[in-house]
């Protein structure tokens, strides 16, 4: 895949040809500022040795010309680039660091990392008249790191965790299982929930009873919480109406709660509840087969 892009970004450099006239071939600039050492400025002493190491592109001020189109279809996103100051790039590094690059060994990731990493501050995505701001976005060519901005430096541990777990769980859920097609989940994930509750994944929504979710032992089910079409409203609970996820959603969930929880959080969990072992158990396996084991995992 990343020759591929290399040679499309070959192709378009190139000058028209008319009938007989010689092909002329453009000199490429370095537009990325890759190919350029600097032992003085260890951030770009870093992106240089990242691309040589993994033929990934670390790019800081992203352009729509690097994120709009997934070669014919349109991303649906708009990124607002970081501000251009050496303090937030070299904090924008650490980011990348902590949040995904330090959780997978180097073979994992020369195997698995895409074409570029964009840095953003701000990813957002409209659909249905609605504007959803992500933590991370994932595409054929490019993972789109969110929050790379001033904040990091107030960013709290919560919040940290829960950005991890939306960059892995994007990661795994969008890049390595649809663009990619290499992280598959068997029917086993969803057989283990309906072994508890037959009519769990009912195309008529399954009910949870009770109107409280606090309430609610959603792990009993295997699943981590409701599904995101429930009706719940504080000021009314009478009338909430909480819902079993659907099976997209489900896993969904599930990518982000074991990138969130730690493993003895998770083996804690799964030693109460057997389904919820089971289920685990069954992601473990498709990440092993990927070359990333998921037990050892530290957070």
């Amino acid at each position: 895949m990343k020759k591929l892009i290399l040679l499309i970004c070959m192709l378009a450099g190139m000058s028209s040809c008319y009938h007989e006239d010689a092909l002329i071939v453009l000199d490429q600039p370095d537009k990325y500022n890759i190919l350029t050492d600097d032992l003085s400025d260890p951030t770009q002493h870093f992106i240089y040795q990242f691309y040589q190491k993994y033929q990934t592109v670390i790019i800081t001020n992203p352009t729509e010309a690097d994120y709009k189109f997934n070669f014919t279809a349109n991303n649906g996103i708009k990124i607002t680039a970081p501000e251009q100051k050496q303090e937030i790039i070299d904090e924008g590094i650490e980011f990348l660091q902590k949040v995904l690059l330090n959780l997978y060994s180097d073979s994992f990731l020369k195997k698995n990392l895409p074409f570029s990493i964009l840095f953003s501050e701000e990813v957002r995505m409209a659909s249905y008249g609605e504007t959803t701001i992500m933590n991370c976005y994932a595409s054929s060519s490019f993972i789109a790191l969110g929050n790379v901005s001033s904040s990091l430096k107030t960013m709290t541990d919560e919040e940290f965790v829960k950005i991890r777990a939306d960059v892995n769980a994007s990661f795994w859920a969008k890049y390595m299982s649809e663009v990619r097609g290499l992280f598959t989940i068997s029917d086993a994930f969803y057989e283990a929930s309906e072994e508890v509750e037959p009519k769990l994944y009912d195309p008529n929504w399954y009910r949870f009873k009770g109107t409280d979710p606090n309430e609610i032992d959603f792990y009993k089910y295997g699943v981590i919480t409701y599904s995101e079409n429930s009706y719940i409203d504080e000021d009314w609970p009478d009338f909430n109406s909480i819902y079993a996820p659907l099976k997209s959603e489900d896993l969904a969930q599930w990518m982000n709660f074991v990138f969130e929880k730690t493993p003895a959080e998770i083996q804690e969990i799964c030693d109460k509840y057997p389904v919820m072992k089971k289920k685990y158990d069954v992601i473990r396996e498709a990440m092993l087969e990927n070359g990333f084991d998921l037990s050892k995992l530290e957070l």
